[in-house]
């Protein structure tokens, strides 16, 4: 999810991240993933105020604005589904 540069610091992102934590619990997800630009301050501090935790980095999978970049993956376990079925 991007918020466009206009519109960053308005609590934006954060109010979207929570819907979409909801959604995910209502549809009985458990695991949610955001894999973010590892350099990318502002948004591993939204992940990890909102409960994410850091599951690890994939070095140099990206190349954007002339250079390389780290991809990071946070992880939000979620109490989804309350009875969980073998597949």
């Amino acid at each position: 999810m991007y918020v466009h540069k206009d519109h960053r610091g308005r609590g934006l992102g954060r109010a979207v991240m929570r819907e979409l934590i909801e959604a995910a619990k209502q549809n009985d997800l458990h695991a949610m993933i955001g894999g973010i630009d590892a350099t990318n301050i502002a948004s591993i501090a939204l992940h990890e105020q909102l409960g994410f935790k850091h599951v690890g980095t994939l070095p140099q999978v990206g190349f954007k604005f002339g250079r390389w970049l780290d991809l990071a993956f946070y992880q939000l376990l979620l109490n989804t589904p309350a009875h969980p079925v073998d597949g």
